[in-house]
């Protein structure tokens, strides 16, 4: 087979067509100490940054576009950031998202300890709506460069926006959101609602100067044993919606790839965002559950799958690393429709020889699976 375009192999690959080897994307990132440790163990000065990392390590590149996702519901403009208390070990801050949070005062990676939300009630949700304008004049203008260089260029152009889960959990905080599915229904209708509206018009706006290849939706929904909503309330808050607006951008805007990214086990899940027309799922957390060879059993070829190799194999050596490779990544290429990937970023319990070593193999591997 003739070399394929990384836009082709993505493409290809969620299609279940034939591929000259596998879309090379091994990782969903690097822990920041990750990069640190590295450093230390022969990794080039210059590689200071996750990006650097990906392009270091030879990914297949894509031109991506993030509009909020894992950050912020889509804020545009966002907050300005404000300390309120700052003490040796830990700062209490309202962040670009709106949050006020605890986080570590070092910068080390951890989740932040979140206070307080910037929506609490409708009377707030219309004080922060307006930041989530799809007509905001500044909301594209930094990625279109990257939208203009995609008509030339062979790379995927991927759009990464806030899925509605996320979008309520980032406004209304976690605790709030529990709270709001009983006692105030209608405000998360509401914002649901205009979540529909709002990026089907800025994608909308994006499909003017060209197509993108890919829109994933972070969710980030699930936890270990299970989803933080379960389907009777995805069915009541979440389907309608994203029926509405996946519809739109598969069958109105002809974008052929959205994808969810949620952590945890989404077991329960993966039928209602099949039923909503999703075709892709990441990362498959193996730790909680997910094993991708049961999954790809039960659902043959509705969606592709991206990931489910147990990242944990990687602290140990290379007999545990080749076992995990071959236990995953074979049988999965043989069905089509899967991208090699480990089951989350890379932490820093990995060390450069050992990553090194699965890229090799892994790589080799899917090479040959292909071939």
């Amino acid at each position: 087979m003739e070399e394929m375009t990384p836009r082709e192999r993505l493409l290809a690959t969620v299609a279940f067509e034939p591929v000259d080897r596998p879309f090379r994307m091994e990782t969903i990132g690097y822990w920041s100490e990750t990069i640190e440790r590295w450093r230390g163990e022969g990794l080039p000065p210059e590689v200071d940054n996750e990006l650097a990392a990906l392009l270091y390590f030879g990914i297949d590149m894509q031109l991506p576009i993030s509009l909020g996702a894992h950050e912020h519901p889509g804020f545009e403009p966002l907050f300005e950031e404000e300390v309120l208390e700052q003490g040796d070990r830990y700062t209490i801050k309202r962040d670009f998202s709106g949050n006020v949070i605890k986080v570590f005062t070092d910068g080390s990676s951890a989740l932040p300890g979140f206070l307080e939300p910037p929506v609490k009630d409708r009377q707030s949700w219309e004080q922060v709506k307006d930041r989530l304008d799809p007509d905001s004049p500044g909301r594209l203008a930094p990625w279109e460069p990257f939208i203009e260089l995609a008509k030339s260029e062979p790379w995927p152009l991927c759009v990464y926006i806030t899925g509605l889960f996320g979008t309520h959990r980032h406004l209304l905080g976690f605790k709030g959101l529990m709270l709001a599915y009983r006692r105030q229904p209608e405000l998360l209708h509401e914002i649901s609602r205009h979540w529909v509206l709002f990026w089907r018009t800025v994608i909308g706006r994006i499909c003017e100067n060209n197509r993108p290849d890919f829109i994933n939706l972070w969710e980030d929904m699930c936890y270990k044993n299970g989803p933080m909503i379960g389907p009777k309330a995805f069915d009541t808050f979440m389907i309608p919606y994203y029926r509405e607006l996946v519809g739109s951008l598969r069958n109105e805007l002809g974008i052929p790839v959205v994808g969810v990214d949620t952590d945890g086990n989404l077991t329960l899940l993966i039928e209602k965002f099949v039923e909503a027309g999703v075709n892709l799922l990441w990362p498959f957390e193996v730790n909680a559950g997910m094993d991708v060879l049961e999954v790809r059993r039960q659902w043959p070829m509705q969606f592709a799958i991206w990931g489910g190799i147990d990242k944990r194999a990687l602290f140990t050596d290379r007999d545990k690393i080749k076992a995990e490779v071959m236990r995953v990544v074979p049988p999965m290429l043989e069905k089509r429709g899967y991208v090699p990937c480990i089951d989350h970023a890379v932490p820093p319990d990995v060390s450069l020889d050992n990553w090194n070593y699965f890229l090799e193999l892994v790589r080799e591997v899917g090479e040959r699976c292909c071939g």
